[in-house]
């Protein structure tokens, strides 16, 4: 089986990064007063994909962690669209599926995920990448390889399961290291190692996608678009708090004043 180097070297949220910085490649630079009252750097299409990549870039640190006997290839081609991540260890497969919930309060119902009081069919599409990866993988092996699917919720305010899916994993990012590493071994070491190795061939996948760009120079136009979007979050946030101080001196002056009336 031939290697896909460029699929061993994709980092974690590289598709979704690499989408931020195309949304972005047409804006043109903020001006002036817009840096200074922290006005967003993304664009409409850039807001959810920069979600996303920053979602897939924690839950990858978690993977990528995992320790020597787990293999983690993250953003596995599945022709048109792409697994977040792909593991590999003594307790099994899993197709992991990320979605950025920060802020958000969450409700498990069946196959529906409700993020913010909007439905959302991330547990379908985690049911559905995982027969792609059991698929293709049980092809390579003319043997069936079971793949358990993972949807990782990232940093939820809250999360109420009204009723579990049947067969796909739901769990927060808090969750995700210490389950996978109890989880109780079902695989080999050698199954580990040959499945891998299969993981990472260019005959593995459905046509295998090719990364636009290197990861180095795709992390580096990243890093700066992030470095703008937390320094407008600071931005926004100082002038939020430099608001309530004005509008408290400004009552405490009030009643001050009003205070000084009635008294006279």
């Amino acid at each position: 089986m031939s290697q896909n180097h460029d699929l061993r070297g994709r980092i974690a949220g590289q598709s979704a990064m690499a989408a931020v910085i195309e949304a972005q490649a047409g804006r043109a630079p903020r001006g002036r007063l817009a840096r200074t009252f922290g006005i967003s750097p993304l664009t409409d299409a850039g807001k959810a994909h920069y979600r996303g990549a920053v979602g897939e870039l924690l839950v990858g640190s978690i993977l990528d962690q995992l320790g020597h006997s787990w293999d983690v290839l993250h953003g596995v081609p599945l022709g048109l669209s792409s697994l977040d991540h792909f593991a590999v260890g003594r307790a099994g497969v899993f197709a992991v599926v990320v979605v950025n919930c920060q802020g958000d309060e969450v409700a498990v119902n069946g196959d529906e995920l409700i993020v913010a009081k909007s439905v959302k069919a991330s547990i379908l599409d985690a049911r559905s990448v995982a027969a792609i990866v059991s698929d293709s993988l049980s092809d390579a092996f003319d043997n069936r390889i079971a793949v358990t699917p993972v949807l990782v919720l990232v940093e939820p305010t809250k999360v109420i399961t009204l009723q579990a899916p049947d067969d796909v994993r739901v769990l927060t990012s808090m969750q995700l290291e210490q389950w996978l590493l109890a989880a109780p071994a079902v695989l080999t070491g050698e199954d580990v190692a040959n499945i891998s190795g299969a993981a990472e061939s260019n005959d593995t996948w459905p046509q295998p996608q090719q990364s636009a760009r290197k990861a180095r120079n795709l992390t580096r136009v990243f890093v700066r678009i992030h470095h703008d979007v937390r320094s407008a979050t600071v931005r926004r946030f100082l002038w939020v708090v430099a608001a309530l101080i004005v509008t408290i001196l400004s009552v405490w002056t009030l009643v001050s004043i009003l205070a000084s009336v009635v008294v006279g």
